[in-house]
């Protein structure tokens, strides 16, 4: 029998959960005095997020993948895969001064490979530790195997409860409506291309510009001046600019499929004296589990 979404999704997060507390408990240095830091961290990234999410794939059968947005980048998905990109990143600018503004120690502190700084003869392992490896895998789990488990349950739940799981499992409170808005612009960017490439190169490009650039952030939201407000201004017009750019693209994207006449997910019919499905989505008894488990995590990581 199979085991519905709204149970199997929270209890694969549960399980890479646990390995992320596991491998927090590693010590990465010792480890690495015999071999390469950043290959090290890329197995783990491997076994903790790769191995579960194949092993899940596996076991919800051969045809599964038809469901997971497994699709090439098409010409027409480049100029809404710009839009969001350019919508992301603002967004993300906008919401890191305001945070940083209010919790500056806890935001810098929380910052993407703080414990490894970049130098000239690593860049290349930084991009790929850091940036590319972990937007391959996370929108493979998030983009793809959490929001074919929630599809049936409407498009609305599973854009909002996979942002919100991709939030959860980063294990950071102060970061987290950072990371709840990524997953909503790389949710819909899945939605409106129906392929993983463009989300994936998205959270990559954005990953690296975290990565490199997030410093200078920290250097211009500390400086309390004029240039300062004028400078968030243009942040937040441009993310308006660019919202109504990336909104106005996926809607031709839309209306091409419905002049195709291209299928959209079913969903499922609710039955006599259920739960509305958005409620049986966020009450079931796995994804209240998980939701626990990760914020006790986040406390005691």
């Amino acid at each position: 029998m199979k085991i519905k979404g709204i149970h199997a999704a929270p209890a694969l997060l549960i399980v890479i959960g646990a390995l992320l507390c596991g491998a927090n408990l590693i010590d990465i240095e010792a480890i690495s005095k015999n071999t390469n830091v950043y290959l090290t961290i890329m197995v783990l990234e491997l076994i903790i997020l790769g191995v579960p999410a194949a092993f899940f794939c596996i076991l919800r059968g051969g045809s599964y993948s038809k469901e997971l947005r497994l699709r090439m980048m098409q010409t027409r998905h480049v100029t809404i895969t710009i839009w969001a990109f350019l919508f992301m990143t603002c967004g993300s600018i906008a919401l890191s001064f305001l945070l940083y503004h209010f919790f500056p120690d806890a935001f810098v502190s929380s910052a993407m490979g703080g414990t490894l700084r970049a130098t000239e003869g690593s860049r290349l392992y930084l991009l790929i530790t850091f940036a590319l490896l972990p937007a391959l895998l996370e929108e493979f789990l998030f983009r793809g195997i959490l929001s074919a488990e929630y599809s049936s349950y409407g498009a609305g739940v599973a854009v909002i409860i996979s942002s919100l799981c991709f939030g959860l499992l980063h294990f950071s409170f102060v970061r987290l409506p950072i990371y709840f808005f990524m997953g909503v612009v790389l949710s819909l960017t899945a939605g409106a291309t129906r392929s993983l490439v463009p989300p994936i190169l998205i959270h990559g490009a954005n990953n690296a510009f975290v990565l490199f650039f997030e410093t200078y952030l920290y250097r211009i939201a500390g400086k309390h001046s004029g240039g300062l407000i004028l400078l968030a201004f243009l942040i937040g017009v441009s993310t308006l600019v660019f919202a109504i750019l990336f909104f106005s693209r996926a809607e031709k994207l839309y209306y091409g499929y419905g002049v195709m006449n291209r299928p959209s997910p079913l969903i499922r019919k609710r039955k006599a004296g259920e739960l509305s499905l958005p409620a049986q989505a966020f009450l079931s008894p796995t994804f209240l589990l998980f939701a626990v488990f990760s914020i006790i995590l986040t406390v005691f990581l």
